[in-house]
């Protein structure tokens, strides 16, 4: 039997990977099982640089590159077609035993996993990527059998597999409707191709490939006949040491949404759904095992894009601006969510949890804290947008309270390619304070400006922008840092409830005190009322942590119908509850132009 080289297999993933990261855009743009979110290509792409950068590059055998391989996927996999992938890759390691290193026992590996594939899925569907792995891996299987030499085998297989990948135009209504192959099966078919070039050593494609051997609908930008999404959110968990199998594990979660798919072992699961309940699947999924890291993408917001993106600027923030959800999907703002963490598992804030679950946990004394979005949230997000506009505009919280500024700019920084569509801008703000600045934002992008005058717009703007919060208790704030410690203890010593605000840096100040959250709540009040009567004021907001009664009457009593924006009331972030404890509330405002000194 043919024996094979763990170097030149190790270098036929890489350009596999490679070749797949390569097409992200084109996979994107025909999109559209099982929902049209155009993030196929994405999706893939992050599988694909999870493989390139955390493969084990000292391994020695081919059974160690085979798990390498299937841990990074299992870590780096979105979506459907990504889980897939993971699933495939972990029962080829899986399959492949220890010691083996011929041509015969790795086709036979890849074989095996297809059915390894299909069981991760609730309901599996021909026509889609399941098709085409079928096709290729029993191509190989067969061409080794056969005796032919690996190179041959590959290249065979690879024409099969574009014989295949050309079939799931007509094999599913979707994309019958659309003229168009299955994204994730045509992601397949480019890793298998770059897999077989790369293992061949060409520098030209001997066959032809599937770009140019495309009509005209699969690379231009017509608008693609599609339905919006059942489910909002498509969710993602990745837990440990589960207590229950994939299968119990599936039967377990498939009346709670669609898209269903488990993979992995007890020791590592990973689970995707689409679903209206991430919060409580989390919920459930932290009873059977320890969930590790979890991401939720708003698939209705992906499905608008994937139409038409209303403005040419994309508006990003992250998840401490508070903001109606019905604007930020009405407007088409991206948010980045930021990681609430306790001793056994990270929540993604607005989407996994609130203010109403910090409560709980803070009266179970479990202890809380934050951290900025992940980096794979990040990437996640600038690779999703990249291909969708011109420029893209990002307005952080205020550096001096947490370090999601920095972090995105080091991203920017860290990504090939020009920067310069990306504008990251420091808000010196939180809370509603930055949710009203990211909606002026908007306002100026609605009003035809560029994106120069955008930046400078959203920069002007914070020199205006103020918030005030009125906190039930100060022990919150002074352990987070966000007030000094001595002026804390001494306030609480004399049972003084401050008024705190932002100075022009970001950094949290004391702007007054009152002998309880009621009189300091009324001081806020005052003060923006007089504001508002005297035309100083263009927008108003309040935000509150779990404290939606109050937070209502004050909005009433600060309403005013000459407000450039709506005011509104809307529940803080949880990162917020943390920070300035629940029960906390604040109002932000914007002031007039001529206000400003």
């Amino acid at each position: 039997m043919e024996q094979l080289e763990q170097q030149r297999i190790f270098q036929s993933f890489l350009g596999g990977a490679s070749y797949l990261i390569a097409k992200k855009e084109s996979l994107n743009k025909i999109n559209v099982f099982p929902v049209a979110d155009g993030d196929t290509g994405s999706n893939l792409a992050m599988l694909m640089q999870a493989i390139v950068d955390q493969i084990d590059r000292e391994t020695l055998s081919m059974k160690q590159l085979l798990q390498s391989v299937a841990d990074a996927s299992l870590m780096g996999a979105r979506g459907n077609s990504g889980i897939i992938f993971a699933q495939y890759f972990n029962a080829v390691s899986r399959t492949f035993a220890q010691g083996e290193e011929d041509a015969l026992s790795l086709a036979y590996a890849f074989k095996q996993a297809v059915t390894d594939a299909y069981h991760a899925l609730l309901d599996p569907k021909e026509g889609t990527i399941l098709t085409v792995m079928t096709v290729w891996s029993d191509a190989l299987y067969q061409g080794v059998l056969r005796e032919e030499s690996f190179e041959t085998s590959l290249e065979q297989a690879k024409e099969k597999a574009l014989s295949a990948l050309q079939q799931t135009r007509y094999q599913l209504k979707i994309l019958r409707q659309n003229r168009l192959v299955d994204s994730g099966a045509k992601g397949f078919y480019h890793f298998i191709e770059g897999f077989t070039n790369t293992y061949c050593q060409q520098e030209n494609h001997s066959i032809q490939s599937i770009e140019s051997s495309e009509s005209e609908p699969f690379a231009s930008d017509i608008e693609h006949i599609t339905d919006q999404p059942t489910f909002r959110y498509c969710s993602e968990f990745l837990i440990k040491e589960a207590i229950i199998d994939s299968a119990s594990l599936k039967e377990q979660l498939k009346g709670l949404g669609d898209s269903l798919i488990v993979v992995g072992e007890k020791r590592l699961l990973k689970i995707h759904i689409h679903t209206n309940q991430p919060k409580e699947i989390l919920t459930y999924l932290e009873t059977i095992g320890t969930v590790i890291n979890h991401k939720v993408d708003d698939m209705y917001l992906q499905f608008a894009l994937s139409k038409k993106t209303k403005y040419p600027i994309a508006v990003v923030t992250d998840s401490i601006a508070d903001i109606p959800e019905a604007l930020i999907y009405e407007e088409q703002i991206h948010v980045l969510p930021v990681n609430i963490l306790t001793d056994s598992t990270s929540y993604l804030d607005k989407l996994t949890i609130d203010s109403k679950n910090i409560r709980g946990k803070i009266e179970r004394n479990e202890k809380l804290s934050t951290a900025q979005p992940s980096i794979q949230s990040v990437d996640a997000l600038l690779s999703f947008l990249e291909g969708k506009y011109a420029e893209i505009l990002i307005i952080t919280v205020s550096s001096k309270l947490s370090g999601t500024y920095q972090l995105i700019k080091q991203r920017i920084e860290a990504k090939a390619g020009n920067n310069e569509k990306f504008q990251v801008i420091d808000s010196k703000l939180n809370a509603a304070a930055q949710g009203l600045l990211v909606l002026s934002a908007v306002q100026a992008i609605k009003e035809g400006q560029s994106f120069s005058q955008v930046i400078a717009t959203v920069n002007e703007t914070i020199k205006r922008s103020f918030i005030y919060v009125s906190v039930a208790s100060l022990t919150p704030m002074i352990d987070s840092g966000r007030i000094p410690q001595k002026i804390g203890r001494l306030a609480q010593k004399l049972n003084l409830h401050p008024i705190v605000s932002l100075d022009g840096n970001g950094e949290g100040k004391l702007t007054g005190f009152a002998f309880s959250q009621q009189s300091a709540t009324n001081k806020i009040i005052k003060q923006v009322k007089k504001d508002l009567n005297k035309g100083r004021l263009e927008a108003v907001a309040i935000t509150h942590a779990d404290n939606a009664k109050v937070a209502d009457e004050m909005n009433q009593k600060l309403a005013c119908d000459q407000l450039k924006m709506n005011n509104y009331t809307v529940e803080s972030s949880a990162a917020i509850a943390i920070s300035a404890g629940i029960g906390a509330i604040a109002v932000a405002g914007i002031k007039q132009k001529e206000e400003r000194k």
